[in-house]
């Protein structure tokens, strides 16, 4: 992949100028505590961030779910469109007609064989099930069977019936976060672009608020520094949960920053990992460090796991900062 003039670069960037004075409104808005901008530490991983992604997932696909697309280009999570939550529900009702209601009636239909109408009786139930109940839910569930149900459903019609344009059919794109050019992206709906903006005039902002049971909830977003945009601010809620500790969401901030910064490699992560020799700056040092290329998909299930709590307990022992140093990235004073 060849980096876009554009992409972010930790070691060689423009100085930002010092924002202005904000509104009541915008202030408010920004609330929160605000993570700076450093050079991400490689050591430092959010494990909440990969911990539902098993290693099995990536044995033998470089794709990942609908929910979360990543891979060397581009961050880009998806939410199905309503019509195709309303397809997983009557694919939910097809599997349990299949699985559960054919063979019980397949039973029942035997009942006639003992009286008057014999197997004609049987062949009228069977055919007339089958017929309308049986097939139609066949139909209806053939696509989750084909694709591997509902996280692959999406990728597979796209990659093989319709161009990436045509995704707007099935999910509509929450944000995208781009290494090759080093844009941030906010979308609305049929994919309209509300927003694009450089990576590096974004502030990362830790909101809390308290819940309904009086537990605080956090929410982790990317917000324009320079203008405010009344329908939002990137949302990596889709990333990590809301009751994270502050270390935990400033390893999120930091593998984002990694991730962005075309002077690092990728993180060491396994949605990632097949993706790594595709890009110039981690192939060159996953070359030079001798990394095997299947460290994670070589892992069982058991093992990913219990390597996740390793991964915990060394960085909390061995005291891993969650960020790498602080940069000023900001035009002096």
């Amino acid at each position: 992949m060849a980096y876009q003039p554009g992409a972010y670069n930790s070691r060689d960037f423009t100085p930002q100028p010092r924002p202005g004075k904000s509104s009541w409104y915008e202030s408010l808005y920004r609330r929160g505590k605000r993570f700076a901008f450093t050079r991400a530490d490689h050591n430092s991983i959010a494990t909440s961030v990969i911990r539902g992604y098993k290693s099995s997932v990536h044995e033998n696909s470089a794709e990942v779910g609908i929910d979360l697309y990543w891979n060397q280009n581009r961050l880009e999570p998806y939410t199905f469109v309503r019509w195709l939550g309303f397809y997983f529900f009557m694919a939910a009702c097809a599997k349990f007609i299949l699985q559960f209601i054919f063979p019980l009636v397949s039973l029942v239909s035997l009942i006639p064989l003992t009286g008057k109408a014999g197997l004609d009786g049987t062949i009228y139930i069977l055919s007339t099930f089958i017929l309308y109940i049986a097939l139609p839910a066949i139909v209806i569930y053939a696509p989750m069977c084909l694709f591997n149900g509902p996280k692959w459903l999406v990728n597979g019609v796209v990659d093989k019936f319709f161009k990436i344009e045509h995704l707007s059919l099935f999910a509509r794109k929450r944000f995208t976060l781009s290494r090759e050019t080093g844009m941030v992206t906010l979308y609305g709906k049929g994919n309209r672009v509300i927003f694009s903006h450089p990576f590096i005039e974004f502030d990362c902002i830790l909101m809390s608020n308290p819940n309904h049971q009086g537990l605080l909830s956090h929410h982790l977003k990317l917000v324009h520094r320079y203008h405010d945009y009344n329908e939002g601010a990137i949302g990596l809620g889709s990333m990590c949960g809301m009751h994270l500790s502050q270390e935990e969401y400033l390893r999120v901030w930091n593998m984002i920053q990694q991730y962005m910064d075309v002077s690092q490699p990728l993180p060491d992560i396994p949605i990632l990992e097949p993706f790594r020799e595709q890009d110039e700056t981690t192939a060159a040092h996953d070359k030079k460090t001798g990394r095997n290329p299947t460290y994670w998909r070589e892992m069982s299930d058991e093992d990913y796991a219990k390597k996740l709590d390793e991964i915990i307990v060394w960085q909390r022992e061995e005291h891993i900062p969650a960020t790498g140093p602080e940069l000023n990235i900001f035009e002096p004073a």
